[in-house]
C-alpha cells in the first residue's frame, strides 16, 4: 500500500530524469529558512509539500494586516500573533510528516550551530543587515546559500557560495541604501513568483535533479514577464571574502563586543 506522503510526490517522480535517489535526497536535507513573508512563505511551503522533511524557519514579529497582500501562509485570524508560529503551524497541517523548528527572532551569531547543521541556507529577509548576517554566518559554515527578494515588480533569486565562491557581498558591497524594509512596494504575486523561483532553485540543489554547480543570478521582470539570468564571479575587492577565518574573526568580535 502507498502511503500518503509517497502519493503526494508521484507527480514529481513522474519528471523525465527524477528518481528514488533525488527524492531521497530531499527527505534527508535540513534547510535553514530566514523570512517565512510573501517570499519565504512560499519557499516553505513548497520545500514541504516537495519532500524535505526538516526545516528551521526564522523570523521576526506579528502579523499586521498590510501583509495580507502577499504572505500566503498567514490568515487574519493571525493578526498580532508570531508569523514564523503559524507559518509552522500551517505547513504541519498540510505536510505533517515534516519537522520545523520556529524561531521568532532576528538573525543572529546565535543560530550559527542551527545554520552548520543545515544543508542550504536560504536568504528570504528583507533588511540587508541581517541579510549580510546570514551570509557570514554561512560563509564560516561554508554552506551554500540562495538570496531572494522582491521589490515593486521585480524580483531577484541567486545561488551564492560564501566563504569559498562569490558571496552576498561580491553582489551587493554597500546593500541599498534606499531599502525601506518596513514600508516597500510590492505587488503581491511578485512574492509568489520569487518565492517560487527560490524553491525550484533549492529543490534542484537538495535532490541534485540536473544540478550544475555555477553561481548564477536570476533577475524577474512583472511589467513583461521576462527574465534575465547570468553567472555571478567573486569579486576581488570584497571585503568579507578575505577566507573563512577573516569571517570567523569578524564574527568573533561582534559576539565579544555583545
Amino acid at each position: 500500500m502507498i502511503d500518503s506522503a509517497s502519493l503526494r510526490v508521484s507527480r514529481q517522480m513522474g519528471l523525465p530524469g527524477w528518481t528514488a535517489r533525488h527524492q531521497k535526497r530531499l527527505e534527508q536535507s535540513r534547510v535553514f529558512l530566514a523570512g517565512v513573508g510573501g517570499v519565504g512563505g512560499v519557499v516553505a511551503q513548497y520545500l514541504a509539500m516537495a519532500g524535505v522533511r526538516e526545516m528551521i524557519l526564522v523570523h521576526e514579529g506579528s502579523l499586521e494586516l498590510p501583509d495580507l497582500n502577499r504572505q500566503t501562509l498567514m490568515e487574519i485570524s493571525g493578526l498580532g500573533k508570531s508569523r514564523v508560529f503559524q507559518a509552522a503551524a500551517r505547513i504541519g497541517l498540510q505536510v505533517p510528516e515534516c519537522r520545523m523548528t520556529a524561531i521568532d527572532a532576528r538573525v543572529s551569531p546565535e543560530l550559527a550551530p542551527l545554520i552548520g547543521m543545515a544543508d542550504l541556507v536560504i536568504d528570504a529577509r528583507t533588511n540587508f543587515e541581517e541579510r549580510f548576517l546570514l551570509n557570514r554566518l554561512a560563509a564560516r559554515a561554508l554552506k551554500p546559500l540562495i538570496f531572494s527578494a522582491m521589490h515593486g515588480m521585480e524580483g531577484i533569486v541567486a545561488y551564492l557560495r560564501p566563504g569559498t565562491g562569490v558571496c552576498l557581498e561580491c553582489v551587493f558591497p554597500e546593500g541599498d541604501p534606499q531599502w525601506d524594509p518596513l514600508g516597500f512596494s510590492v505587488l503581491g504575486a511578485i512574492s509568489g513568483a520569487v518565492g517560487s523561483l527560490a524553491a525550484i532553485l533549492a529543490l534542484r540543489f537538495l535532490s541534485g535533479y540536473d544540478w550544475k554547480e555555477e553561481e548564477r543570478m536570476t533577475a524577474f521582470e512583472g511589467m513583461d514577464l521576462s527574465t534575465r539570468s547570468f553567472p555571478l564571479t567573486r569579486n576581488k575587492g570584497c571585503r568579507f571574502c578575505r577566507g573563512v577565518g577573516g569571517i570567523k574573526k569578524e564574527l568573533d568580535e561582534k559576539e565579544e563586543s555583545g
